[in-house]
């Protein structure tokens, strides 16, 4: 019988166990066999013959995995896929160097430099001798995701391990059945008729950008700094709980950082404040660094964790906030329940009122709601983020991106879905932002028991189609960063931020070509070269991921995000990075600019990645008046 994910301690102790005492065992069943008597030896020969079983025994584990992937591989007539070669044993001087770099370089830069020193697309870690594959190959991470793959390709035990204290059984963090008894009480939630319903974009967008309005100064048309990572993270997070529980968390009534002559202090992400929020927030933040560090660590992160979980405390803050809104909705259900009112008003009903009637599991309940509100909150603040960023950088985008809000709507214009679908740049703009900061950078998948051939682009850049073996038990690592960087893939100015790459005048594209279900909501088969990219290559472009686990709030995010950008625009018509405001330790490292290649030379803020892709420190920005 498996071991619950929640017992991560008795895991890794069993772990330990068979790598320490199996050893010993073998000892004793070779000395007995030898006929050389275990009280005769001396006790320095027994400690050493104690000391030396392990790695000895360790040896012949690595020698006979090597020996049944080789011999698979040839049955398949696949090819093994190539390791990273390490100074020290068990690649141990590769682990440190990846814990540095994720401190203090660009995000995603070491697997980046690694893909170019070996010249390949996919690569075989072995840090601890462990199998753990990354790839930046579009056709395996296709293979993952979609036809058989996702029967024997899974989040896996690894992953539901780390998540347990954060997510629960949710739905990010259950696979198979679980996973689809989840998915199908989600579903109807996010239908057509549910995420074009504008309302309640317009609430609280026109409450954001009034917060925005009150910080005008008195003496001229710029606009105090402040932290749009944090203000769209309200916003969301607002719409996102009035969506699925009828009711707002109102984080956008409460002060924002660097308010009421407080100094602004880093969080674990962005900028923090002490208040409620602020603990909510500030928890809710420092959870998925700290499970980002498990995912690092690999599979024995819990000996540091052996006598305290480090995210309890968090964790507690998180579910003390969520925990009156689980309680009044079960109390309502128990409510009608004894008056005998089985009535559904299905108008009325909210996510939160579904899932209450659906079961009496109070933990079941939160976690689910806490799985949606990290899908509602992160993805779409990240995606604005970065596109108040970009619009920062690029202030001829912002004048182009304006007129044409402008052109469609006015000063006072309100959009529609149908409306919003004739604003290409928008989209442009949008699309051009995923690509180059989609909110989940890299994901993973467990292979299942047994080893599995499966189709690669190619091994190398030198190297045409064929098949990869993926040996059995082995996590594997898809970057969708850089797939969507690759300059094979995008062109040589696939890490400049240019729109106009999803647009052209003249297309070859046919109107009836296949458009799969990974595309984003507003695309338009006759749009420009990325498109045509994508559409002769789906899974160069992966923002919202694919297959069936594709992200179910994905139209969502992108009309919310779409919505709020074109009422921006309406009161903004410009933006500057506030350099002067950002908290100290949050500005890019002075060696950045010393690389030849890559955006980090040019870059000016620090992007770093937890579960979600986010600015250091915050987006500290001035916006200008229309």
């Amino acid at each position: 019988m498996p071991i619950h994910p929640r017992h991560y301690r008795l895991r890794f102790l069993l772990d330990l166990s068979w790598t320490v005492l199996f050893p010993q065992l073998c000892l004793f069943t070779a000395l007995k066999t030898t006929g050389c008597p275990y009280t005769s030896l001396s006790v320095i020969v027994r400690v050493l013959l104690h000391l030396l079983a392990v790695p000895f025994i360790g040896w012949l584990r690595i020698c006979w995995d090597e020996y049944s992937n080789a011999r698979a591989a040839a049955s398949f007539n696949a090819a093994s896929i190539p390791r990273v070669r390490g100074k020290w044993p068990g690649n141990l001087d590769i682990a440190v160097k990846l814990v540095k770099s994720m401190h203090e370089d660009y995000l995603m830069q070491f697997f980046a430099d690694l893909f170019d020193e070996y010249c390949v697309h996919t690569l075989n870690t072995r840090i601890f001798w462990s199998n753990q594959i990354i790839t930046i190959d579009q056709e395996i991470v296709k293979h993952l995701l979609t036809g058989i793959g996702p029967d024997r390709f899974h989040k896996g035990y690894y992953w539901q391990e780390r998540f347990e204290s954060f997510l629960g059984n949710g739905i990010f963090n259950r696979d198979k059945e679980e996973w689809q008894a989840h998915r199908q009480i989600a579903r109807p939630w996010f239908a057509k008729e549910r995420v074009s319903d504008f309302n309640i974009f317009e609430k609280y967008t026109d409450r954001t950008l009034d917060i925005l309005s009150s910080l005008i100064t008195q003496h001229g048309s710029t606009t105090r700094a402040f932290d749009a990572q944090d203000l769209f993270a309200r916003f969301t997070l607002d719409t996102a709980s009035e969506f699925l529980f009828g009711q707002s968390l109102n984080t956008l009534m409460l002060e924002l950082p660097g308010q009421g002559g407080h100094a602004v202090k880093m969080g674990p992400k962005g900028s923090a404040i002490d208040d409620e929020f602020g603990s909510f927030a500030w928890a809710f933040e420092d959870v998925q660094v700290k499970i980002s560090t498990r995912m690092r660590i690999g599979n024995i992160w819990p000996i540091f964790e052996l006598f305290q979980d480090k995210t309890q405390k968090s964790n507690t803050v998180i579910h003390d906030f969520l925990r009156p809104l689980v309680d009044q909705a079960l109390d309502k259900k128990s409510d009608k329940k004894n008056r005998r009112d089985d009535k559904l008003d299905e108008g009325s009903e909210t996510f939160l009122d579904h899932l209450a009637r659906s079961t009496e599991d109070r933990d079941t309940v939160r976690f689910q709601l806490l799985n949606m509100l990290l899908a509602g909150r992160d993805t779409t603040s990240t995606l604005l983020s970065f596109v108040v960023y970009f619009l920062c950088c690029h202030p001829e985008v912002a004048a182009r991106l304006r007129t044409e809000v402008l052109d469609h709507y006015g000063h006072d214009g309100r959009p529609t879905l149908e409306n919003l679908k004739g604003l290409k740049y928008l989209r442009a703009v949008l699309n051009e932002t995923l690509r180059l900061f989609p909110p989940v950078p890299m994901n993973s998948r467990l292979s299942d028991h047994s080893p599995r051939a499966i189709p690669c682009t190619s091994l190398s850049t030198h190297t045409t189609n064929f098949s990869i073996l993926i040996p059995p038990n082995t996590t594997i690592l898809y970057n969708t960063f850089l797939i969507q960087r690759r300059k094979d893939l995008w062109g040589e100015d696939a890490e400049v931020f240019r729109p106009e790459r999803w647009l052209s005048n003249n297309s070859n594209i046919s109107t009836d070509e296949e458009v799969g279900e990974n595309h984003l909501l507003f695309m338009d088969p006759r749009d420009g070269d990325g498109l045509r990219k994508m559409i002769k290559d789906p899974f160069i472009f992966l923002p919202f991921h694919a297959g069936p686990r594709v992200c179910l709030g994905q139209n969502f995010a992108l009309n919310e995000a779409s919505y709020f950008l074109v009422l921006l625009l309406q009161r903004f018509k410009s933006f500057e990075l506030a350099e002067d405001s950002m908290p100290e330790g949050s500005s890019p490292p002075l060696h950045w600019k010393k690389r030849t290649s890559g955006r980090q030379r040019y870059e000016r803020i620090w992007p770093k990645s937890s579960v979600t892709t986010f600015v250091k420190g915050g987006l500290w920005v001035r916006a200008i008046p229309a």
